[in-house]
């Protein structure tokens, strides 16, 4: 999960996979919301911000875990509900990590238990207006930043 503020390039680095990938991306937030997710190869929850409307807290906490998790399906277009496996990889950007508010204060526990099922980064400096580009998004880009990235290390 990339956090950080608006403009600082968080959807930028992550919306290539969307070309390398059959993606998933953020959910509607309707009793059928991840309909598609379950024969997508990644899942990218773009400026995500968690609801129950979404997906219950603890389903999350799951699919993040790697276990399969159950979600409403259609019953006029599937004979069962949506089964989505664990090892899909999930992605994800937004202002801030995921917190559980309960009875208007922090679930500490659960905040916990999200935040360690995330590998999580940070940006921090926003690119100001007048230094803004508009740069399509390129797979083949992407799969060489990775790759030199992953080189240098």
């Amino acid at each position: 999960m990339i956090t950080g503020p608006a403009n600082c390039g968080k959807t930028f680095i992550l919306l290539p996979l969307t070309l390398i990938y059959s993606s998933f991306c953020n959910p509607a937030s309707t009793s059928f919301a991840w309909v598609g997710a379950q024969t997508a190869e990644i899942i990218f929850l773009n400026d995500f911000r968690w609801s129950p409307q979404i997906m219950p807290w603890h389903d999350l906490l799951l699919l993040l875990e790697g276990q399969l998790i159950h979600l409403p399906a259609p019953k006029s277009h599937f004979a069962q509900d949506l089964i989505l496996s664990g090892t899909t990889p999930v992605f994800a950007t937004g202002k801030h990590p995921l917190v559980l508010i309960k009875g208007g204060q922090v679930d500490e526990v659960e905040t916990e238990m999200m935040a360690v099922r995330w590998k999580q980064f940070s940006f921090k400096s926003q690119v100001p207006e007048n230094e803004q580009r508009e740069i399509p998004p390129r797979g083949a880009c992407f799969a060489k930043f990775i790759i030199n990235t992953a080189e240098a290390e």
